[in-house]
């Protein structure tokens, strides 16, 4: 300690350079609302055109899957075979590198393809990264205008994904164009054409044509043939052996595909543009960014097209970071104020430069944690300048009593530190060993509370180290310079704190220790009847954000037309609008619903479903208020839909209370178990209860006349092949026209939405074999010769007979195996227990091989209670070896413990009094304590210790001499604490008053029963301790 105090002005000046390091890390870290909550998740789709569910299922689905099985690293795997389609999702367990595992996955899948019916299409494998926007903007106006848009905004995408942090766009509403090649039946007929021919000649012409290179001796030539480029190219095509052009047997048009969303903003068709933002960037700089290219682009607009800034993340970081640094100047305003109370205006300017060294200084390590600047972060800056006021006070108060008590410049200083160091080191290693078991949390939870305990980690890592250097360096140059007389009273409050810790010492502690039993056991009493508190305390696990955005999710029948789904999802948006004055705004996306805009999200979605944006007046309503009057309203007038009205939550996405998954082989047991279930459910409590699998969707089966197609030679698949050409069309590859790139699809006349398919109007040809035979069948001698001629035409409606049925539009999977997953949602106390008594009924009656799993939000907090739990117990543990290392002893770190159970019953009390709900934070805020109360027992103990190691003292003396000499920095420590986070238990933000209600309430409530009983425990347990010794 010598040798840094007689080099101060060097380690002064390194330090400084520390702290400018500090500012530029504080400067460049990234800033966003919330922390990233990753999700991790994979999508491996699948197209195999015409296909029904289940041939996607046993052709495209269950191959992959099987390949699937055999990767590490994947935490689930959910898939959906839908018509033409197969989706898979996987979600990437926690800690594994995703690149390596997708890279696995893309492999395994491509493995899996080699198996696939040549139909289907390539398999694509993708990571989800366009999970957090950025910024979204609305294009409205003119419909014929905005149908223009297309290349101008592929343009505007190319430059804003050039941008810098900017992961990638979406546009939604926008109809896109493909090249139709509709085949004309009469035409092919004239030219003796079959839709195949055309097929296998389109299919030729997509081949690149290379002919080489050829040298005449002198030079090397490349040989090309002049060809027609696009859409030209395809009508002037030749095919068939008569080499027909296209153009004379088919129509080749651009025509208008509907967009998988119909947007209207305002009742306004609309096109939406969102960008998303890459993992780990900054919100404002990219924003800045990506807005001067958007700003251009809306300056050359079309006079009948508005843009609206719909959504900017950057303006809602703006405001909330504005609210988060008033309180973090309030909190350091407190510091200064507070130190000055009880220290001299240089003592406090010396803790108050080392409060902010401190925070600067254990800035610097943030970003290779992987921590940015977000709410969280701040918060945890808050807490951490509450808590770190403390160390340095110690110290500069205990060089002051040195000083007083006559030791030198140099001696006074070391002694200063020497004196208080253990107890320092002590309990700020307790806090890191609190905190640190937080970094351990799984999923989303973890993920979102990181920055926290990473913060407090590093800053309180950063205190300890400078508090007992840089404290006594600048008292040690002050002393040095000139010696002055210490104050018995520094502070504008000094005279009173002197009085209150005459007080204290002389008559409380007295007292107290007069009647040890009755304050250690009275106070025990009090603490833990505080603790029956919590049951009449409000629950909320992550509170709703104060936000005018309420979203809405609307699913009707399978089947709906998305035209027909956009009409009733306008009627009922109109209604709400017109009905309820404190709606300010509408946007209407049906279909696949929002850009993950307001964090809402909908799963399964498709031409029957669609989301609803309402903004609403704050002032006037809520947005829970609005979700508790409308979304029963809505519900009794259209039963026959769901209907689902939520808003942002400030934390992980939650889910249903109950889920309920049933697993089993046959498709039809599980949706008759699913239909069981759902009806005990809604007749037991639930409100509404949703599936995956959906209800069965009318459908045409088509059954082979098997004797019909031998007899005239025609294969199955020519048949369906056929079909496939009448009804959707077959798609084939993709055209450039320029730069534009547009899907080719073969269809053949004949068909038309509206109308009943009639099979009587188109035939196949009869095999000529299959022909020549019948014309010989019962004849004796040679075989005729061929007839030249077209081929006998068989009717469809012979080869296939139609027959309307039912079908599933969907199979879904869970771990490679069938399964079906319920969602059920109900409002009573017990619902959840009625769920589950419903389900343990239904597992009596199972078939074998039948299986049903439950889970759900309330589950998952179960989980996250249980993990917590554990972890807490962690705590304590490190907390007490901290303590039995300082102290030599087994015993008394169950004194120091007995704090952090006062401070959790203050923190109950705090949060009944305030009707502050317990919510997640409200539960980080109790954890934090364990760490933060035990300064104030540790201190007060370690002074009475060190006078019991001397050998010659008297227990009661020693007690009363501890209370007078630490009662002052412990009411400062915790008054700075209080004072740093009031506003934010008042600012009424309803994501940080828990946390900051419990550690106020918990350090006021510990401070006091501290201060009272532990003395009184601790001289019991020293009493009893001589005892057994003697």
């Amino acid at each position: 300690m010598q040798y840094i105090l007689e080099r101060s002005k060097l380690f002064i000046f390194l330090i400084l350079i520390l702290m400018l390091v500090g500012v530029y890390t504080f400067l460049t870290l990234p800033q966003r609302e919330i922390p990233e909550t990753p999700p991790g998740l994979v999508l491996i789709s699948t197209i195999l055109p015409g296909a029904e569910p289940e041939k996607v299922e046993t052709s495209i689905t269950n191959p992959i899957e099987r390949q699937l099985q055999s990767i590490d690293g994947i935490a689930s795997m959910n898939s959906i075979s839908a018509n033409s389609a197969s989706i898979i999702t996987l979600e990437i367990e926690d800690g594994i590198e995703p690149d390596g595992l997708i890279n696995s996955i893309q492999q395994q899948a491509q493995r899996a393809a080699g198996s696939f019916p040549d139909q289907a299409q390539d398999v694509s494998v993708e990571k989800l990264d366009l999970t957090f926007p950025l910024v979204s903007y609305m294009f409205y106006g003119d419909e014929e205008e905005l149908a223009q848009l297309e290349e101008p905004l592929a343009k505007l995408s190319d430059e804003v994904e050039a941008v810098s942090g900017v992961a990638g766009t979406q546009v939604k509403g926008l109809n896109g164009e493909q090249v139709v090649i509709e085949l004309d039946g009469d035409a092919l007929a004239e030219n003796q054409l079959q839709p195949f021919e055309v097929l296998q000649s389109l299919q030729q012409a997509n081949q690149p044509l290379s002919l080489g290179t050829h040298s005449d001796g002198e030079q090397q030539f490349v040989l090309t043939v002049q060809q027609s480029q696009g859409i030209e190219k395809l009508r002037e095509l030749q095919v068939g052996q008569t080499a027909v052009p296209l153009a004379d047997v088919a129509s080749v048009e651009l025509t208008e595909v509907q967009a998988d969303d119909i947007v209207t903003f305002e009742g306004e068709s609309s096109v939406s543009y969102t960008v998303f933002l890459q993992t780990g960037q900054d919100v404002p700089s990219v924003d800045d960014r990506v807005s001067e290219v958007i700003d251009g682009f809306n300056e050359d607009l079309p006079a009948g097209i508005s843009a609206e800034r719909y959504v900017s993340q950057a303006e809602n970081v703006n405001e909330i970071f504005s609210t988060l640094y008033i309180s973090l100047l309030i909190a350091v305003l407190a510091v200064l104020i507070v130190t000055t109370a009880g220290l001299t205006l240089y003592g406090a300017f010396a803790v108050a430069l080392t409060v902010l060294a401190s925070v600067l200084i254990g800035l610097i390590p943030i970003p290779s944690l992987g921590v940015d600047l977000n709410q969280i972060s701040v918060i945890g800056l808050i807490i951490a300048i509450g808590i770190l006021v403390d160390d340095s006070i110690v110290v500069n108060d205990n060089i002051q009593r040195r000083y007083k008590l006559g030791d030198n410049t140099l001696t006074g200083a070391i002694n200063g530190v020497k004196e208080v160091y253990p107890s320092i080191v002590s309990s700020s290693l307790a806090i890191v060993v609190t905190f640190s078991p937080l970094l351990l949390l799984s999923g989303g939870n973890g993920a979102f509370i990181k920055a926290l305990p990473s913060v407090l980690i590093t800053t309180i890592l950063a205190s300890t180290v400078l508090s007992i250097t840089l404290v006594p360096m600048m008292q040690y140059l002050r002393t040095k310079r000139k010696k002055r007389k210490i104050s018995d009273t520094p502070g504008f409050l000094g005279k009173p704190l002197e009085k209150l810790a005459q007080v204290y010492s002389e008559k409380v502690l007295k007292g107290v220790l007069k009647h040890p039993w009755l304050t250690g056991v009275g106070g025990l009493v009090i603490a833990t009847a505080l603790l029956s508190l919590a049951l009449f305390t409000p629950f909320e696990f992550f509170p709703e954000a104060d936000r005018e955005e309420v979203t809405m999710n609307v699913r009707l029948a399978e089947g709906t037309t998305i035209e027909e789904t956009d009409a009733f999802i306008q009627e009922v948006t109109q209604e709400v609008a017109s009905e309820d004055e404190d709606v300010n705004e509408t946007a209407v996306f049906t279909g696949e619903g929002l850009p993950n805009l307001f964090a809402a999200s909908m799963d399964n979605t498709g031409a029957n479903t669609g989301q609803v944006a309402f903004r609403i007046d704050r002032e006037a309503t809520s947005a829970s208020a609005f979700i508790d009057k409308w979304q029963p309203e809505l519900r009794e007038r259209y039963p026959d839909a769901e209907i689902f009205l939520d808003t942002i939550v400030q934390g992980p996405p939650v889910g249903a209370p109950v889920t309920v998954t049933a697993t089993g082989e046959d498709i039809n047991e599980l949706a008759a178990l699913r239909d069981s279930l759902e009806e005990e459910m809604l007749t037991n409590g639930a409100s509404v209860v949703t599936d995956n699998l959906g209800a069965a969707v009318p459908a045409i089966e088509y059954v082979p006349e098997q004797e019909t197609l031998e007899d005239n030679g025609i294969a199955l698949s020519t048949v369906t092949n056929q079909l496939q050409l009448l009804t959707q069309g077959v798609p084939l590859y993709t055209l450039y026209e320029g730069q534009t790139p547009y899907q080719v699809i073969l269809k053949q006349a004949g068909i038309t939405e509206g109308e009943t398919i009639d099979l009587s109007a188109f035939s196949l040809p009869a095999s000529s074999a299959a022909s020549d035979e019948e014309a010989q069948d019962g004849e004796a001698g040679p075989p005729a010769a061929a007839q030249p001629g077209p081929p006998e035409l068989i009717a469809l409606d012979e080869l296939l007979t139609a027959q309307e049925m039912t079908t599933l539009a969907q199979v879904p999977h869970q771990s490679g195996d069938r399964a079906i997953t319920l969602r059920a949602f109900g409002e009573a106390d017990d619902f959840e227990a009625q769920m589950l008594e419903i389900v343990d009924n239904a597992r009596a009656d199972l078939p074998a091989g039948y299986e049903l799993s439950t889970g759900g939000e309330n589950s998952d907090q179960e989980a996250f209670f249980a993990e917590i739990g554990i972890l807490f117990l962690v705590v304590l543990l490190l907390v007490y070896l901290v303590i039995a290392f300082q102290f030599k002893s087994f015993g008394l770190p169950f004194l120091v413990l007995i704090a952090v159970y006062l401070g959790i019953s203050g923190a109950i009390l705090g949060l009944f009094l305030t009707q502050t709900p317990l919510s997640f934070l409200g539960v980080m805020g109790i954890v934090s304590l364990t760490g933060i109360v035990v300064r104030n027992a540790v201190v007060l103990i370690d002074f009475v210790e060190v006078r019991r190691l001397t050998g010659d003292f008297d227990i009661k003396e020693a007690i009363i001499e501890s209370g007078y000499a630490r009662i002052k920095p412990i009411v400062l420590t915790s008054l700075t604490s209080i004072v740093a986070l009031l506003p934010v238990a008042l600012s009424g933000d309803p994501l940080f008053e828990p946390l900051a209600v419990t550690i106020i309430a918990g350090l006021m409530f510990s401070g006091i029963f501290t201060l009272v009983m532990i003395p009184a425990l601790y001289y019991l347990f020293n009493r009893k301790d001589k005892k057994q010794t003697a």
